[in-house]
């Protein structure tokens, strides 16, 4: 099939602890707010149902363990906030029609990963003031971090897993998921109620309190236990 100019790659992440094995990614669903902590401290009241949003799946960053990352500083914002969260990572495509129980939740999953969620938090609160997308405040390069992909068999339950996230040496976040509002089995049955949840799709399942801003020159640290860890330092263009 001829194509007008070279066809972009497709984005990948590596699987942990294999050698040239890659987990490709189809879509990133995030939610927002999921830990009544930290919808309490950006003072929203908390929802019955959880709310999605989207990342590019070309805005992913991915760290290896080990390693670290470097992030540059967004355009058009002086509030650049970060995040961790525990992702999902989906490995079977669900029916064409209907949508997946929670208690089917589990046969879709195909591992699990630690991540940060970047957000350029001035056009969020523009957004929310005014009603509008989300897009400017979370869809933009290097929007999400992502560490590899480890299968669901060769790693403990998420479902009492710490998060935890370092700035400059300074403890900014701690958390556990057991305190999400909504399941990781949940949340993946919320999903496939509105898309087709597809193999190589990944849900960032929220944050604990304490997301905040990083300048230009510092560093963060951080994780989830059994899922991954991160580094990375955030630089001026």
């Amino acid at each position: 099939m001829p194509f007008v100019f070279a066809q972009a790659c497709v984005p990948a992440v590596p699987v942990w602890g294999e050698k040239d094995r890659y987990f490709p990614v189809h879509r990133v669903y995030a939610i927002a707010g999921n830990y009544a902590d930290h919808l309490a401290e950006m003072g929203r009241v908390e929802r019955a149902e959880p709310v999605f949003f989207t990342k590019p799946s070309d805005g992913l960053v991915v760290c290896k363990e080990g390693k670290s990352v470097e992030i540059p500083y967004p355009r058009e914002t002086n509030s650049f906030c970060l995040e961790v969260e525990l992702v999902v990572a989906i490995g079977k495509t669900a029916p064409e029609t209907g949508f997946i129980t929670p208690e089917e939740a589990e046969e879709y999953i195909f591992g699990y990963a630690a991540g940060v969620e970047f957000t350029r938090r001035n056009f969020q609160t523009i957004a929310r003031e005014n009603r509008q997308p989300w897009e400017k405040a979370k869809c933009f390069d290097n929007s999400a971090l992502i560490t590899e992909i480890r299968e669901k068999h060769r790693m403990p339950d998420m479902d009492a897993a710490t998060l935890w996230l370092y700035v400059d040496n300074q403890e900014r976040q701690r958390g556990n998921t057991s305190q999400m509002m909504h399941s990781i089995p949940e949340l993946v049955s919320e999903v496939s109620k509105y898309w087709r949840l597809t193999a190589g799709d990944l849900i960032y399942t929220g944050t604990p309190k304490g997301s905040g801003p990083i300048e230009i020159g510092q560093s963060f640290e951080g994780g989830v236990n059994g899922a991954g860890k991160f580094s990375g330092k955030v630089f001026g263009r």
